[in-house]
């Protein structure tokens, strides 16, 4: 009786972890732009290279900016595309003699009324 009970209740506790696993290997339509999922084993699935633009950071000295979760400035690369030149809300990077711009996400709020 008792090796039943143990054989009930980690059956039981295996199929209650389950879903967590299998939700793990799905992606996430919440996840920000360019984020890769990464598979069992620590390998990226393939995808085309796109970019994103994280944040931009410009001072009187420096301008910076994050593509791709990487921290770069004016003549960096970032997968295979160079740094063109660093703005408030874009950066322009050239790839294969193509220059193009990324954005940051619109930062439009709206505003109800409050009566």
């Amino acid at each position: 009786m008792f090796k039943q009970k143990s054989i009930i209740t980690i059956l039981g506790l295996s199929l209650c972890c389950m879903p967590v696993f299998v939700q793990a290997q799905l992606d996430d339509p919440t996840r920000p732009p360019g984020h890769r999922l990464v598979l069992p084993g620590g390998k990226k699935a393939a995808t085309a290279t796109r970019f994103s633009l994280t944040s931009v950071r410009i001072s009187k000295a420096r301008r910076s900016a994050i593509v791709n979760e990487r921290s770069v400035e004016s003549g960096d690369m970032v997968n295979g595309a160079q740094v063109v030149a660093i703005y408030p809300s874009s950066v322009k990077l050239k790839k294969q003699g193509k220059i193009f711009t990324v954005r940051l996400l619109s930062q439009d709020v709206m505003k109800t009324k409050i009566r």
